[in-house]
C-alpha cells in the first residue's frame, strides 16, 4: 500500500525541485537572509555590551526572514497540491487506477515534508555560511546546536502553513481561490492580528504615559557625569500590561509561538526593557524548550489537525 504513496512522492518531489516556483522561493529567502545579516554589522559595536553572541545575532536575523519565509514555501507547495489536479483533470485519471486514496495524499504529503526539509536546511545553512564570512565571528558547539534546533522548528512551521494550504486545496475546485485564502490566513496570522492586539490593548489600557526624560548632569570644572534616561516605572507597568493583551490575543497565530520559540532560542526577549538591556542571558536549550513546551505543543499539533481535516475531506468527496 505504501508503494503507491512512495511512487507518487517520489513523481511530486521530482517535479518540485525542478519548478522555478521552489527556487524563486529558495533564492529569495536566501537573499534577505544575507541581506538582513549583513545590516547587523553596523550594530555589533553598538550591541558589544550585550549578552548576546554575535553568532546568536545572526541567528535572530534569520530566524525573522525565516518567519515570513517559510510559510510561503508550506504555500507555494499546497496550495495547487489537489485543486490543481482537479483542474487540469488529471485526479479523476489517477483515482481511477488501481490506487487508494490515502496513497494520494499520503504521497503529497512525504514528498512536501521532504522539499521543505531539504529547502529550509540548505537556505537556512547557506545564510549562516555566508553571513559567518561575512562578519568574520566565531561559532561555538552550542550555536551550532542552537541553529539545528532552529532549522527543525522553521521546517515544522511551514510543513503547518502546507497542512492548512492542502486542507484548503482538498475542497477548492481552483488553485487560485485556495492561493488566495492560504496567503489571506497568511497575512492575517503574521501581520494583521498583530495590529488588533495592540488596538485591543491600547483600547483597554488608554494611551501610554510618558515614556522617559532623559537628564544630563554636567559638573562644572569636571569632565561631566552623565545619567541615561531612564523609562518610568509607570509606563513600564503598562508596556507590559499592553504586551500581555497582545501576547493573548495573539496566542491564535502559528506564527506567534514560532517567534516565542526563536526568541527564546536566541536569548532575545520580548517587552520593554531598561535601555541597553534588549538582549538577555541565553538560556540552555533544554531549558528553552521545557520553558516554551506549550508553544512547541501548539506548532505541532496544528498541522496534525488540518491534515486529520484533509483527510477526511480528500477521502469523502466525490470527484466530478
Amino acid at each position: 500500500m505504501m508503494s503507491n504513496a512512495f511512487s507518487i512522492a517520489r513523481k511530486e518531489f521530482t517535479d518540485a525541485v525542478t519548478s522555478r516556483r521552489l527556487w524563486l522561493i529558495a533564492g529569495i529567502f536566501l537573499l534577505f537572509s544575507i541581506a538582513s545579516t549583513y545590516s547587523t554589522s553596523f550594530g555589533f559595536m553598538m550591541r558589544a555590551q550585550q549578552a548576546t553572541r554575535p553568532m546568536l545575532q545572526i541567528a535572530s536575523t534569520i530566524a525573522s526572514t525565516t518567519a515570513y519565509m517559510a510559510p510561503l514555501l508550506g504555500i507555494a507547495l499546497a496550495f495547487d497540491a489537489v485543486s490543481g489536479e482537479r483542474e487540469r483533470g488529471t485526479l479523476r485519471l489517477l483515482l481511477s487506477r488501481p490506487i487508494y486514496r490515502e496513497d494520494v495524499i499520503n504521497g503529497k504529503i512525504i514528498s512536501a515534508l521532504a522539499v521543505i526539509g531539504l529547502t529550509i536546511t540548505v537556505s537556512s545553512l547557506a545564510s549562516v555560511s555566508v553571513s559567518i564570512l561575512l562578519h568574520n565571528v566565531a561559532v561555538t558547539l552550542d550555536d551550532v546546536a542552537r541553529i539545528c534546533v532552529f532549522i527543525v522548528f522553521s521546517i515544522v512551521l511551514s510543513f503547518a502553513y502546507y497542512a492548512l494550504s492542502l486542507f484548503i486545496s482538498t475542497f477548492s475546485n481552483k488553485s487560485s481561490h485556495s492561493l488566495i485564502i492560504s496567503i489571506g490566513i497568511w497575512i492575517f496570522f503574521a501581520f494583521i492580528l498583530s495590529i488588533i492586539g495592540s488596538l485591543v490593548a491600547v483600547a483597554v489600557l488608554g494611551p501610554p504615559p510618558t515614556r522617559a526624560i532623559a537628564i544630563f548632569n554636567r559638573t562644572q570644572g569636571q569632565s561631566g557625569n552623565f545619567t541615561f534616561p531612564r523609562e518610568s516605572e509607570e509606563y513600564l507597568n503598562y508596556m507590559r500590561k499592553e504586551a500581555e493583551i497582545s501576547s493573548a490575543i495573539q496566542t491564535f497565530s502559528i506564527n506567534y509561538h514560532y517567534t516565542q520559540i526563536t526568541n527564546s532560542l536566541f536569548g532575545f526577549a520580548a517587552g520593554p526593557l531598561e535601555l541597553g538591556q534588549r538582549a538577555r542571558a541565553t538560556a540552555s536549550i533544554p531549558t528553552v524548550l521545557s520553558t516554551r513546551l506549550i508553544d512547541i505543543v501548539v506548532l505541532i499539533v496544528f498541522p496534525i489537525v488540518l491534515l486529520v481535516a484533509s483527510y477526511m475531506v480528500f477521502t469523502r468527496r466525490q470527484e466530478k
